[in-house]
């Protein structure tokens, strides 16, 4: 009797593992979740149909692995899709997929024309930039105190950096940010009706905007992001203008996103990190280690998914070729397997911290990943170093997304500015 209720009690456990996004407090928290399926089903087949591996080696490998497929055309092969979502596909078909959605060799030959502007190096440059931003921001919610970390300061500094990277007009910026507000959702798979037509709406609005600051800026060239792209189509075998239209795009809408979130869930993971929270005020040193270790802690990308174009053993389990396999990079990112008993805590002085994979890993490695760590950097450490009285006023709300994971809403007192 009591082996059967071992059993019993092991059965239960494993019905509990669970890859479930519309559960609200696996989107509030899925770590839990992630350690259960970690342990007990790390190949695990979802509701949906599909595989999602929890474990670092198996993301690890399926994301190097060149024999898998992002194009939304084989991943979509055979699904039955809603009817709102066939009319987002039907509204882009006249402009080229993002890379995102793009295998070699046509992804290899949009990167590596992008890669010759967009830089470390030259995202370094942004540096004294975005600490003027910042800073600037930063006085100016000194005499709020009360605010919304969310909308009043993680939202605004990657847009603004955004921006002034391209050498786009100020006065363009809300509407810019409205327009690419209205795309974000199109990265997620449960987008809803509504959200499809403002996504069309939006995206015909940024299109036609940025369709006539490419040709002020080819009129009138600087020292800035656009003008550089423009001067890579130009160079020979350059960038169509649809394909710059689709890059640009994508800096507004996955790039800020992103960014978003690492200030607002670093933030976060700090207040309720007393010993971590004080490190970072009190010892520079952490500033070259923390921006890792915040996007490894509560990663802003949590999934990412790819098709196998080749049989693939994961964690033992064989898995064939044409399975739609969905990686859970915040899960790898807390797998005590790769990175010992500390996978679940909080550490910015982590040397390691640089081995995440919320950046993905393999030839779709995020090109905006330098410029992320920066902004996240810089963003976090001045406003703790600012305000070393920030308090949480009340719980944040969170996003609802499955795959751009963020705090929706996040009430703090700032307290006496430094």
């Amino acid at each position: 009797m009591k082996q059967e209720n071992d059993i019993n009690s092991e059965m239960g456990k494993l019905v509990e593992a669970s890859w479930n996004p519309f559960d609200p407090d696996f989107l509030i928290n899925p770590y839990p979740q992630y350690e259960l399926l970690r342990d007990q089903d790390p190949v695990h087949r979802t509701a949906f149909g599909n595989l999602v591996v929890t474990r670092f080696d198996d993301v690890f490998e399926v994301l190097r692995n060149p024999n898998t497929s992002v194009d939304r055309d084989n991943t979509a092969e055979g699904m039955d899709r809603p009817e709102h979502i066939k009319k987002l596909q039907d509204a882009s078909m006249d402009r080229p997929p993002s890379i995102l959605m793009l295998d070699p060799p046509e992804h290899t030959r949009l990167r590596k024309l992008v890669q010759r502007t967009f830089t470390p190096r030259g995202i370094e440059k942004m540096r004294h930039l975005t600490t003027e931003i910042v800073e600037d921001l930063l006085d100016q919610l000194a005499e709020k105190r009360e605010i919304d970390l969310i909308k009043d300061f993680s939202f605004v500094v990657p847009f603004v950096v955004i921006h002034s990277m391209l050498g786009l007009p100020d006065a363009d910026m809300l509407d810019v940010r409205e327009w690419s507000q209205t795309l974000v959702q199109t990265l997620e798979p449960n987008i809803s009706p509504e959200q499809v037509d403002a996504a069309i709406w939006g995206g015909t609005q940024l299109n036609e905007y940025l369709t006539e600051a490419l040709a002020w800026k080819r009129n009138q060239p600087g020292d800035d992001l656009l003008s550089d792209l423009i001067a890579v189509e130009e160079g020979g075998e350059g960038l169509t203008e649809p394909e710059l239209l689709s890059m640009i795009s994508l800096l507004f809408v996955a790039g800020h996103e992103t960014t978003v979130n690492l200030i607002g869930n670093g933030t976060h993971s700090l207040l309720n990190s007393p010993e971590q929270f004080n490190l970072v005020l009190n010892d520079p040193s952490v500033d070259s280690t923390i921006a890792d270790e915040l996007l490894r802690f509560d990663s802003p990308v949590q999934n990412s998914g790819r098709l196998l174009l080749e049989d693939m053993e994961l964690s033992g389990v064989h898995v064939e070729a044409g399975e739609l396999v969905l990686t859970a990079l915040g899960s790898a990112n807390r797998d005590p397997r790769f990175w010992g008993d500390s996978a679940h805590v909080l550490d910015v002085k982590r040397q390691d911290a640089p081995r995440h994979v919320s950046f993905g890993s393999g030839v779709h490695y995020c090109l905006g990943a330098a410029l992320a760590k920066m902004e996240g950097e810089i963003a976090v450490t001045k406003l703790i170093r600012r305000f070393p009285e920030i308090s949480i006023t009340s719980e944040p709300t969170y996003n609802s997304r499955i795959i751009l994971r963020g705090r929706e809403e996040f009430p703090v007192d700032l307290g006496s500015p430094k």
